[in-house]
């Protein structure tokens, strides 16, 4: 075996490793900054308010109630947006069941919505218990959509949105979502 003199390293493969992981490096930076890119984002805002003090909407991750509720989504033009779980759920907190009744009550800058659809699950996700739908030109609020909530159930919120054809950066728009109770 030939030993390698003190103090010289042979730089040839360091230097090509080197250059390797610096064209990845760019190459991956340029590739995020294309995905991230908001040249057809369009803000999509979920604002939902309504029902009681024993039904009311879950925010998962704390477990904290709330009356109103905003989620916000980018959408492209044609492109369908899907959140198979939102952030927020419908919480029964009484002792008894309740009736509820929710509804697409308002939209704004509606020609950027080609169509919205939320469903309202068990909380295990088998079983559809409401599910309203708007397509563009359509009336609002859309009808009323009831269900019974069982006593101490949580419910999940499924929402689908898809963009018109015409959306551009910087559109926005806002979904209100309206929930009463009677029972």
């Amino acid at each position: 075996m030939k030993s390698a003199k003190p103090g010289q390293l042979s730089t040839t493969p360091l230097l090509k490793i080197a250059q390797a992981l610096l064209i990845v490096g760019v190459t991956l930076g340029v590739a995020f900054l294309v995905y991230s890119s908001p040249l057809y984002a369009y803000d999509f805002g979920l604002n939902a308010s309504g029902a009681g003090m024993n039904v009311r909407f879950i925010h998962w991750s704390d477990g904290t109630f709330s009356n109103t509720i905003s989620l916000d989504y980018n959408i492209y033009a044609d492109v369908t947006t899907y959140d198979s779980n939102a952030t927020y759920g419908i919480a029964n907190t009484a002792g008894k069941a309740i009736t509820v009744s929710v509804r697409i009550g308002s939209i704004t800058n509606t020609g950027k919505v080609a169509n919205v659809t939320l469903t309202i699950l068990s909380q295990d996700g088998t079983q559809q218990v409401a599910r309203m739908s708007w397509t563009g030109g359509d009336a609002l609020p859309t009808p009323d959509q009831t269900f019974t909530a069982s006593a101490q159930t949580d419910y999940l919120i499924q929402i689908s949105i898809r963009g018109a054809s015409s959306v551009v950066a910087g559109d926005l728009a806002s979904i209100g979502l309206h929930m009463s109770t009677s029972g």
